[in-house]
């Protein structure tokens, strides 16, 4: 069975266009359904989209050398999804300085997101 599939998945990344995507799809699978390395390391508040408003985010990593260096600023990578569906989202570069890390789980941060705020995590 898994050289079924090894088979078929080389087939798709053969393709050019379609192997991109194909790759995509894979890496956000992975992150969302917890297989390979985790790829959302904290839950944070960010004020967006404007002060005083409050979205729930993803830090996925620090940013890089020349982004660091354009900005002058020690920022990182956060995912924004949307709820319920958070697959879709923004991906934001924030200044550390501006978001607040949370003690929440990233399963609780992700469960929050889908249901729409019903569900509360644990304390």
């Amino acid at each position: 069975l898994r050289k079924f599939f090894s088979f078929w998945e080389g087939l798709f990344l053969r393709v050019p266009t379609i192997g991109k995507i194909y790759i995509t799809i894979k890496q956000i699978s992975r992150a969302f359904l917890g297989q390979g390395k985790q790829v959302f390391k904290q839950v944070v508040l960010v004020e967006y989209p404007r002060k005083g408003i409050y979205s729930l985010g993803f830090v996925t990593a620090e940013s890089c050398a020349e982004i660091k260096k354009k900005t002058s600023a020690d920022s990182i990578y956060v995912f924004l999804p949307t709820s319920p569906n958070p697959t879709n989202g923004f991906f934001l570069i924030l200044p550390k300085k501006i978001v607040t890390p949370l003690e929440m789980s990233v399963a609780d941060g992700f469960k929050l997101i889908v249901s729409g705020g019903t569900f509360t995590p644990e304390d």
